[in-house]
């Protein structure tokens, strides 16, 4: 039982001791790589639909109807970045 503990004690000193010293060793050395995220815009979803629908009842009237759609995830702006300028168009004389 006595060596037991000893064993235990000494075994439990030394993880603490090693413990110790990672948590004082400075680990801001050691830099994370920066990474420059690609940000493109995407096309999501792109449709277009049309067609006719008759209203229910004696004189209900048929619903005609037609239309597209475009869905686009926009990348966001990023602080700083230069905005293109648009030229101005010369005046006619």
């Amino acid at each position: 039982m006595k060596k037991s503990l000893v064993i235990l004690v000494v075994l439990l000193g030394s993880v603490a001791l090693a413990g110790s010293a990672f948590a004082y060793y400075d680990w801001a050395c050691y830099e994370m790589p920066t990474c420059k995220v690609v940000c493109k815009d995407q096309v999501l979803c792109k449709g277009q639909a049309k067609g006719k629908i008759k209203l229910c009842g004696p004189c209900a009237p048929t619903i005609s109807y037609a239309g597209k759609w475009l869905t686009v995830a926009k990348c966001p702006a990023v602080k700083g970045e230069a905005k293109p300028k648009v030229a101005k168009k010369a005046k006619k004389k």
